[in-house]
């Protein structure tokens, strides 16, 4: 059994997965296994791992495995291939336009979690915007209470998860918008013992063209379909398994999360519905909600009120005056 499996889906990456691969094939843990799942892409992305693999790494070789999925089924459907065939005590993912920024990342990790044998261990991570400009995103989480609340992220690239964790009757997720948040929150729930690494151990680089960040009103409703799907499931294990209410602050204020993609189209009376119409019963307790922020709460009301789009037009431009000044 090695100790991790590292999984990594691969569509449309060419430009940027040669660096992903050698940051990968770099590790100074030795006892690793790779998993490239080939999403049917339409480039020489796989091509290029398996040059640099050949050409820089054969002592590799024999840890690395590629898997093509039959048709294009995006993230979501390529991350729970990558974990059926996973055989590692842990797995960890990795999204093959990024790249880990230490070569100690996997070590520090599986130390952290061998030495306190813990069931998730995770770090924190940089993210690089379009401009090329690096920020740490924090990401010690001390329960699933933080992953509702969005005090941290749910990204599985900066989880070690104890793989046995995993294995018994896990909800996949629902289409690839809140599809990290459905397997952290199952596992921060199945979890005895986590630690964190208190380091930047992965760089996340602004992609414009992936799932989140594609534009367009049709883009944005099925993204909204898609994490609206992923939220009623999380809610209905988490008040029908462990305990919580409907009406609990924390659920209200994650089925409120279910709303954001949609919201930029309110203007929109198709989208307004959309928007109204997800998880319409939080409508009356999102003002006393202790989660939810006071600039949140006003544009609550001023959707209700069909003034978010020209008060969002105003605040931008107001913006771009503070910018030139």
């Amino acid at each position: 059994m090695p100790a991790v499996s590292v999984i990594i889906p691969v569509y449309d990456v060419e430009p940027s997965i040669a660096r992903c691969a050698r940051s990968l094939f770099s590790q100074t843990l030795e006892d690793l296994e790779f998993i490239f799942v080939d999403d049917c892409t339409p480039d020489r992305s796989v091509e290029v791992v398996r040059e640099v693999l050949e050409r820089e790494f054969p002592a590799r070789e024999s840890q690395v495995r590629f898997f093509r999925m039959p048709v294009n089924g995006g993230l979501a459907k390529a991350r729970m291939q990558g974990l059926a065939l996973a055989r590692g005590e842990y797995v960890v993912h990795c999204d093959s336009d990024d790249e880990l920024t230490s070569p100690d990342a996997y070590r520090l990790l599986y130390e952290k979690a061998v030495a306190g044998r813990l069931d998730i261990v995770t770090c924190d991570y940089l993210k690089e915007d379009a401009s090329g400009a690096r920020s740490r995103v924090r990401q010690a989480c001390r329960g699933v209470d933080d992953l509702l609340l969005d005090r941290v992220q749910g990204s599985l690239v900066c989880r070690l998860i104890r793989r046995a964790i995993l294995q018994e009757g896990l909800l996949a997720p629902r289409g690839d918008m809140g599809e990290d948040l459905v397997q952290s929150v199952q596992a921060t729930l199945r979890a005895g013992a986590t630690g964190h690494v208190d380091e930047p151990l992965y760089l996340y680089r602004y992609r414009p063209a992936s799932i989140s960040k594609l534009q367009g009103k049709e883009a944005a409703i099925r993204r909204h379909q898609s994490l609206s799907a992923n939220v009623r499931m999380l809610v209905d294990l988490l008040t029908g398994s462990y305990g919580y209410r409907e009406d609990a602050p924390e659920i209200v204020r994650f089925k409120y999360y279910a709303r954001h993609c949609i919201e930029p189209y309110v203007d929109d009376k198709a989208c307004y519905a959309m928007w109204k119409e997800t998880f319409p019963e939080v409508d009356a307790k999102l003002l006393g909600n202790p989660y939810l922020s006071l600039e949140k709460k006003g544009w609550f009301v001023l959707i209700h009120l069909h003034l978010y789009a020209p008060v969002k037009r105003l605040t931008r431009r107001l913006g771009r005056r503070r910018e030139r000044v």
